[in-house]
């Protein structure tokens, strides 16, 4: 498993990220959707991201995108503004 990077996701990789969420959405395991989401559909769930505050990032193994990882407010109530919840999804079995 030495070959497994994390870098800062850019919009590039959006599609990609749509389409390993989607993957997950048949098992009713990973995702409480029922129906596949669209790249449109996860641009504003994109751009709440920063690498400061909010990362996301994507997982490449060899060199190919395999997951991702996001951090995502957690409860939206100011009190919990420095807290986060961890979010990922690989695309393949690690």
């Amino acid at each position: 498993m030495d070959n497994i990077t994390y870098r800062d996701a850019g919009i590039e990789d959006l599609p990609i990220i749509v389409d390993i969420y989607n993957s997950a959405i048949p098992g009713r395991m990973a995702t409480a959707d029922t129906e596949f989401i669209s790249v449109n559909d996860r641009l504003d769930w994109f751009k709440e991201h920063n690498p400061k505050k909010r990362p996301l990032w994507v997982v490449e193994y060899e060199g190919e995108i395999c997951g991702w990882i996001s951090f995502e407010s957690f409860y939206g109530r100011p009190a919990y503004n420095e807290t986060v919840e961890e979010v990922k999804d690989l695309g393949i079995g690690l």
